[in-house]
């Protein structure tokens, strides 16, 4: 079963999958940071719901990239 939009699990997955369908030419941190960004970028302008939504999805978002960047 796939984890639902926004949730930590997605994020921890839409960031592992990003990750290894990607040649790292750049070290995991700046990868990770790069793809927090676009990420961040469409729930702030693409992704079309309440405001309260976007931001506990970007709350998710952020929870991963804390925990991922500590990890590598």
């Amino acid at each position: 079963m796939r984890p639902l939009f926004g949730t930590v699990e997605y994020f921890e997955q839409k960031i592992a999958n990003c990750l290894s369908n990607k040649q790292l030419r750049k070290n995991k941190k700046e990868r990770i940071s790069e793809i927090v960004s676009e990420l961040e970028n469409e729930i702030r302008y693409d992704f079309t719901c309440h405001e309260r939504i976007k931001e506990e999805c970007l709350e998710n978002l952020f929870k991963v990239c804390k925990k991922a960047s500590a990890i590598h």
